[in-house]
């Protein structure tokens, strides 16, 4: 055997690995925290957008309120009727739709937000309120009692007239968030 020969076999047997091919501890226990970190990341977006899309039913549902809103107004308007639309304050604005959502829990007389199921809507007929109750707060940062739900209400819009004009717009129901809510995701 040649010098060159001799020095690729002990090259060989300096790599050649002792004992059993398994893990060592040190590489199990840093294997295990890779796969829990790496499931911590996804479960933290999994739960991002679970809260992005509840954020987005709930803001579906206001925009099918404020359609309907206008249709009956059209309807109203269309009948020489338009100053029955101001009967929509204080009214149940979900009456106005074909069909209620899916988690609309009903007409509530003063409910206890605890005991409400989680991303459901009511119609509080004690303040004249349509409340969502929020499943994941993590996002909403405003109001600071979001956590007993959001709470909209149906306004009209105000009849001033233009400038240089004497006729006034006909009043217009819509319905808004009784306080500005700040539900971040992005």
């Amino acid at each position: 055997m040649g010098p060159f020969a001799r020095r690729a076999a002990a090259v060989k047997a300096a790599l050649k690995p002792r004992g059993t091919g398994g893990f060592t501890l040190i590489e199990l226990i840093v294997a295990i925290c890779v796969v829990a970190l790496l499931f911590a990341v996804a479960l933290d977006r999994l739960m991002r957008f679970q809260e992005l899309g509840e954020r987005t039913a709930m803001e579906q549902n206001i925009a099918a309120i404020n359609v309907a809103l206008t249709m009956k107004f059209a309807a109203l308007v269309a009948s020489g009727h338009s100053r029955a639309i101001e009967k929509e304050l204080g009214a149940n604005p979900v009456d106005n739709l074909a069909r209620p959502p899916e988690n609309y829990l009903g007409a509530l007389f003063m409910p206890s937000a605890e005991l409400l199921p989680a991303r459901s809507w009511y119609f509080d007929r004690a303040s004249g309120d349509l409340v969502y109750v929020p499943g994941r707060t993590r996002y909403l940062s405003e109001p600071p009692d979001a956590i007993n739900g959001l709470r909209f209400r149906v306004y009209l819009t105000d009849p001033s007239p233009r400038k240089g004009e004497t006729v006034t717009e006909i009043r217009q129901a819509f319905i808004r968030p009784l306080h500005p809510y700040r539900w971040n995701i992005e």
